[in-house]
């Protein structure tokens, strides 16, 4: 059987990591093929919607669809992928999927947090300078609101301190480094892919 995973690019890095311990330790035949958007659509619906439908419209009868987005990232989700058969992950955007929603709540309980990820460091001019058309005037005015900005760090590629910097210089914001394993992250991988194709895939999902 073959399962289509629909995702954003924001947290491909991630899920290659996760996929490839599944697909090493996986308890099924099941093939996992993986089309990933581009990164920084979030910031123009339309384009984020056009992206995912037509992803989801190459899709064969004999396919099961998983969609790796969350419910907050396009206000109409839920809407326009009625009309497919597609299971869809849990957790309402990617910093909830890869932090977790308990460990958010801890982190929001002094301080107004701003998050990242490699994947968000990586394209922020993409998604800010670029998508959201804001020069550095608007940008420390947008960031302002925030404490820091928390830059999640997974352990799945070497940050480059320049662009660090040029975050920085960029917001105005202090920005910290919180470590964070992959297990909340693969946990919902694994219970979604298993939603999907309707049986355990790992015994073990630590």
């Amino acid at each position: 059987m073959e399962v289509r995973i629909v995702a954003c690019g924001i947290f491909q890095l991630e899920l290659e990591r996760v996929l490839e311990e599944i697909r090493t330790k996986c308890e099924s035949d099941a093939e996992l093929k993986v089309i990933y958007t581009a990164p920084a659509l979030h910031v123009d619906y339309d384009k984020l919607k056009d992206a995912i439908t037509e992803a989801l419209n190459n899709n064969t009868t004999e396919e099961k669809v998983v969609l790796f987005y969350g419910s907050m990232c396009h206000p109409e989700m839920n809407e326009f992928i009625e009309e497919y058969n597609v299971v869809k992950l849990e957790p309402k955007n990617c910093i909830e999927l890869i932090l977790g929603k308990k460990r958010q709540n801890e982190l929001e309980k002094s301080d107004k947090i701003f998050y990242i990820t490699q994947g968000w460091l990586q394209n922020w001019r993409e998604i800010f300078s670029q998508g959201q058309g804001w020069d550095e005037i608007d940008a420390r005015q947008n960031f302002g609101f925030y404490d820091k900005i928390l830059l999640l760090d997974t352990g799945v590629s070497e940050f480059n301190d320049e662009d660090i910097l040029d975050f920085f210089e960029y917001t105005q914001v202090p920005i910290e480094i919180e470590n964070v394993d992959l297990a909340v992250f693969k946990k919902s991988v694994v219970e979604t892919l298993e939603k999907a194709l309707g049986k355990k895939i790992l015994t073990n999902i630590g």
